[in-house]
């Protein structure tokens, strides 16, 4: 969703690993907003809506939001982390949220997620592609931890339950 933070990432040496966030999902946010805030975003991810990953929805909005001063200094990946600490509690989870929900709806209405997306639909109940519209599933073929794609090498598939 974000090419030039991507290309960031790679250059820097464990910055994929995105220790930044791991304080957020780990104290679902409470550090990082207002109580209020932070309440709202929990009702948020406990509800379930079209997804049982919402929470990296979140993540991937502060990002977004927050995130340009870490792309045009381009610091390195412990500086990451500290640029984010500095933000808790000045960021506006209003904002966030609302930045989250357009990202979902953004990924609900993509014509193909790759293979390693495929995931955020795996556990979610009824509403996720209850819409009528399924995405196609495209390997991507970068399964080194796994070795074969989970779809045979198959370069695209119906989702489960997509007709």
């Amino acid at each position: 969703m974000q090419p030039l933070l991507y290309g960031l990432l790679l250059r820097q040496k464990n910055a994929l690993e995105l220790l930044f966030t791991h304080r957020w999902i780990l104290l679902c946010f409470k550090r990082e907003f207002a109580e209020e805030d932070a309440l709202q975003m929990w009702e948020a991810c406990w509800a379930h809506y079209q997804t049982d990953y919402f929470h990296l929805f979140i993540c991937v909005a502060i990002i977004i939001i927050y995130g340009k001063d870490m792309i045009t200094q381009e610091l390195p990946s412990d500086e990451l982390l500290l640029h984010y600490s500095n933000l808790a509690m000045h960021m506006r989870g209003d904002v966030v949220l609302q930045k989250a929900r357009g990202l979902l709806h953004q990924y609900r209405q993509l014509q193909r997620i790759p293979c390693t997306l495929h995931g955020l639909c795996d556990l979610c109940g009824p509403g996720i592609w209850d819409s009528g519209f399924c995405p196609v599933v495209e390997c991507v073929g970068s399964h080194d931890e796994i070795g074969a794609c989970p779809y045979g090498g198959i370069l695209s598939v119906q989702l489960e339950g997509c007709e």
